[in-house]
């Protein structure tokens, strides 16, 4: 039997076929129109990476899913990468648009500022065992070259004209649709990073093949994957439970939805696709549904898979 929820998910799947409800409903971003909440993404993924032994400084970096802004990316440029690449699935935001939000960036960057926290973004992961802003990663000396005003101009123009010349300083390149795997050369990146993102791209397995093609030799990806219903559902692990019939109805027309895939099925496609895993943190809720209730493909999920909530996930290209 169908609950309230449910039904309600259902009709508005079917409004999506009406034409333009999908894009006048839309709402993305989840914060990442804030200069404090981008510059709070940017600076754990960055940490956590060097923790696990990532310490040199990135220039190419990679972003999947920005959504509404670029403004991670701007972080990831004022602390020191020189080529940021942005990758959606439609596009969201427009260059010139985050102007505002840079301008914030680098103020928050001068004054050192100490990385927003749980209590000003309690839903945001991954968490920290401390907040001041990391001195060890980027020194005075060293914001002080990313921080200079020639540079922090050049981002700026970038922003507004997208100008050739500035790719001498910086590269800024914002891809929307992409859909071509060569659209980055091979071994050219970094990193690539996502905030609550993979959770919504249909097929991994192409996509964690692409992430390996484009990283150097010993790059890094650095995922936060939300697996909850994002409301579809009673219970926050309540869309695992919905046979592939109403599933197709709830997702309706939207150009990209919940793949309904787990914590372990995301690792074992980063371990075919030739990652190694280098760090796994899980986030954890009660367990409502049983695994009887589970849509058929999902009865062998294990029982750590069945209670993550969300997960923090680090690999490298071997």
């Amino acid at each position: 039997m169908l609950d309230q929820i449910a039904i309600k998910s259902m009709v508005k799947g079917i409004l999506t076929f009406v034409p333009g409800w999908q894009w006048i409903r839309r709402r993305e971003g989840g914060g990442a129109s804030s200069a404090r909440y981008c510059y709070s993404v940017w600076l754990r993924h960055r940490i956590l990476t060097a923790r696990c032994g990532f310490t040199s400084q990135p220039e190419t970096v990679a972003e999947l899913g920005p959504g509404d802004s670029i403004g991670a990316g701007l972080a990831a440029l004022l602390s020191g990468c020189k080529v940021y690449l942005a990758f959606d699935r439609v596009p969201f935001t427009g260059l010139e648009r985050n102007m505002t939000l840079f301008d914030e960036m680098v103020e928050l960057f001068r004054q050192r500022t100490p990385i927003p926290d749980d209590a000003e973004f309690p839903n945001l992961h991954p968490r920290l065992d401390h907040y001041a802003f990391p001195a060890d990663l980027y020194s005075d000396s060293h914001l002080g070259e990313t921080l200079e005003e020639d540079r922090v101009r050049a981002i700026r123009e970038a922003l507004l004209t997208g100008d050739a010349q500035t790719k001498r300083i910086v590269d800024i390149r914002y891809v929307a649709p992409w859909d071509s795997k060569d659209i980055v050369q091979a071994n050219s990146v970094d990193m690539i990073f996502s905030q609550a993102v993979m959770e919504h791209v249909d097929d991994l397995h192409t996509s964690y093949r692409v992430m390996h093609q484009w990283l150097k030799p010993g790059g890094v990806i650095s995922h936060e994957i939300d697996f909850k219903c994002h409301g579809t559902a009673k219970h926050w692990n309540g869309h695992w439970a919905y046979p592939d019939p109403i599933w197709k109805i709830i997702r309706g027309r939207r150009p990209y939805f919940l793949n309904r895939q787990t914590c372990g099925y995301h690792l074992g496609v980063m371990q075919q696709s030739g990652f190694e895993i280098v760090y796994v943190n899980r986030q954890e809720k009660a367990q409502y549904i049983e695994k009887a209730d589970l849509r058929s493909v999902l009865r062998n999920m294990s029982d750590v898979d069945l209670v993550t909530s969300s997960a923090y996930l680090i690999a490298s290209k071997r």
